[in-house]
């Protein structure tokens, strides 16, 4: 039923129906769901009718809760309002969520109460210039702004990560910039959030006052209260080589530590009368109030209600089936919200989890140690493998790089984590009560500074690190059938497993060549958005000849993720020419210098570098078909360009407006 409402979900996604219709079509399932329901007790011969008929209403509920869940279809939500994105608007609302700034700004989710004095709902990104700023805002802050509501800008660059659709996902799609005093904060809502983010701050400043290294401080800002964004980047970078990445957001690891550790402490209460009820109710209240205190962020509502499940599931007098506590807690949470879905988090969690319970009692088959001691380390080798083979192609989809020693990691920092918890949580609770023991602050300081010098040490053996994997959305599909198909194969061997296993390993190496293939037969020349440089490549067959004054180019995210999208290889980096010639036409570069008198009449003009020349005579010179401006130029210079070009009907390509502009060479 849970996979039945998941697709329903997913095809909404993408057909993205209106309310109305998302009904009609939930109560054409139901219909023959109610009707075979009631026969079914006259004719047991309809089990297979009605069997059909409920995976039919649990796809199409999940139709119907996408359509509820989209803010197109609230008539509320503010971007549904009354107001003009090219003109400023009033806008109100409150400061729900820190992000981690940026040099120039500081970042926010703000929780919208009106626009231009109407009320609405809805949520926006909104960044704070660091110039005009007098203070950080806080959790629960009330801003007024008068500023110009606009869409998240899209992506520039060919295959770079889309923002903007990330945050869509979080049902926040418009930003609103805060600058030159167009704000004023005007009171502070002392709401559920604004208590949460006091608390935590009281539980920083505890931390802070034992000069504890500010880095250590991170590390438990992190780990006990959902807070990444003051994390150094050198440390994230270190985690990530090393495969410890995970360990610095609060996920299924963390609260199942806390469980297994909680429920070993209140085993006593087993032998006392109503022990079996009390138990799994304490521990329910540990695992929300660890969730409250480190912000019911959405990660952590994920874990703590999976693990609920879990842990009702181990004190229920029958036995119960961990795929349907896992799936119960799956189909609970995306009833409240469908887009947990499309989650990376949500989605590497459950993978992680479904492929510790199915491989690892495999793996631990293998070898039976007798010392209790290896019999532990063994344990965790296994559950590491046993979850990084489940996340592996989700991992290789969205990160496109694999740390070869995980294992050696994990193998380390598993145990210590598990010290860290234990100790950070006693620490914690002894502070609210009023009780305070350094030796236990400082005890959690060594683990936290042990732990960042083990995985600096491990993440410096970068030769382990495979990177910049090609990795599309048809290879992910063919690994992971190939991966369930291997272990349904395995956990009971026959004829036709085997051949079903064959089948898909077949498929998942036709999805590579396919893919490096189709690649193969794109060939193109790009005109890449970036600020302050020019950057060009050609592309033929998977060979990718770089156009560039820097040297240092090919390091560039933006080249990276094309090289790597594209399943292509650098053949070498070239300097910037005056004149390319592309499919019989000719594209005159336009430099710093302004040199355009050459014997050429080019059909494409580039301007880079903010050339000083007189730009009607150009026109009239060359008599382009287009030109192009890339973001190498002065914003004012591009501005006056354009205004030209609409004058004399020419047309006009800005990449700091419209992003990269490409030309097929096929």
């Amino acid at each position: 039923m849970t996979i039945c409402l998941v697709l329903g979900i997913l095809v909404s996604n993408e057909i993205k129906p209106d309310l109305y219709l998302s009904f009609v079509i939930l109560l054409g399932a139901l219909v023959p769901f109610l009707i075979l329901y009631f026969l079914l007790r006259k004719n047991l011969k309809l089990r297979l009718g009605f069997g059909v008929s409920s995976y039919l209403v649990a796809f199409t509920i999940g139709i119907a809760l996408y359509a509820l869940h989209s803010p197109k279809n609230q008539a509320s939500h503010y971007s549904n309002s009354d107001y003009n994105s090219s003109e400023k608007s009033l806008v109100k609302g409150i400061i729900s969520g820190k992000l981690k700034p940026n040099p120039y700004s500081y970042k926010y989710f703000m929780t919208v109460e009106s626009v231009n004095q109407k009320e609405t709902k809805g949520k926006l990104l909104l960044i704070l210039n660091k110039k005009d700023a007098e203070k950080e805002f806080e959790i629960g802050d009330v801003i007024l702004a008068h500023a110009m509501l606009k869409p998240i800008i899209r992506p520039h660059n060919p295959n770079q990560f889309d923002y903007a659709a990330y945050l869509e996902k979080k049902n926040v799609f418009h930003q609103l910039y805060l600058e030159n005093k167009n704000y004023k904060v005007i009171a502070k809502e002392e709401n559920l959030a604004f208590f949460l983010e006091k608390t935590r701050n009281k539980v920083v400043s505890f931390f802070e006052n034992e000069a504890l290294p500010t880095d250590r401080i991170n590390i438990i800002k992190a780990l006990f209260l959902g807070q990444r964004q003051n994390i150094e980047q050198e440390t994230l970078d270190n985690y990530s080589k090393s495969g410890a990445i995970h360990i610095l957001a609060i996920s299924g690891l963390h609260i199942g530590i806390l469980l297994y550790f909680f429920k070993a402490l209140l085993k006593p209460l087993d032998r006392i009368r109503y022990g079996r009820i009390i138990t799994p109710l304490l521990l329910l209240l540990i695992l929300w109030s660890f969730a409250l205190l480190s912000g019911l962020s959405a990660s952590v509502v994920r874990a703590v209600t999976m693990f609920s499940f879990v842990s009702i599931g181990m004190y229920m007098n029958r036995e119960t089936n961990i795929y349907n506590t896992l799936g119960s807690s799956i189909l609970i949470l995306l009833l409240f919200k469908p887009n947990f879905i499309f989650d990376v988090g949500f989605q590497l969690s459950y993978c992680a989890v479904f492929s510790i319970v199915t491989i690892q009692p495999l793996l631990s088959k293998l070898w039976i140690p007798k010392n209790k001691i290896i019999g532990y380390f063994y344990d965790i080798i296994t559950v590491s493998f046993a979850a990084q083979l489940g996340v592996l192609p989700l991992s290789i989809y969205y990160f496109h790089q694999f740390p070869g020693l995980f294992f050696v990691t994990n193998l380390v920092i598993i145990p210590l984590l598990t010290l860290i918890l234990v100790t950070g949580i006693a620490t914690i609770i002894l502070y609210t009560i009023g009780i305070y023991l350094s030796f236990l602050t400082k005890l959690l300081s060594e683990f936290i500074g042990f732990m960042n010098d083990y995985v600096k040490i491990v993440s410096s053996f970068e030769q382990f690190i495979i990177k910049d994997i090609p990795f599309n959305y048809y290879i992910l599909l063919a690994s992971l059938l190939a991966i369930v198909s291997v272990i349904i194969f395995v956990k009971k061997p026959t004829s036709n497993r085997i051949i079903m296993a064959l089948i898909t390993f077949f498929i998942f190496q036709i999805s590579i060549i396919s893919s490096m293939e189709f690649h193969k037969s794109q060939n193109e020349f790009i005109i890449f958005q970036y600020p302050k440089k020019t950057i060009l490549a050609s592309k033929k067959n998977n060979t990718i000849v770089l156009h560039s004054n820097d040297s240092l180019i090919n390091s560039n995210y933006v080249i990276k993720n094309y090289i790597q999208s594209n399943f292509g290889a650098i053949d070498r980096i070239s300097t910037l020419q005056n004149v390319y010639y592309i499919n019989k036409r000719k594209i005159l570069v336009i430099d710093e210098k302004g040199i355009y008198q050459l014997p050429v009449q080019p059909e494409i003009i580039l301007l880079t570098q903010s050339p000083k020349i007189n730009f009607e005579r150009l026109l009239t010179d060359l008599k382009p078909e287009i030109i192009i401006a890339d973001g190498s130029n002065y914003k004012n210079l591009i501005e006056d360009w354009q205004k030209t070009c609409q004058e004399k009907n020419i047309p006009f390509h800005s990449t700091s407006e419209k992003g990269y502009y490409r030309i097929s060479l096929d």
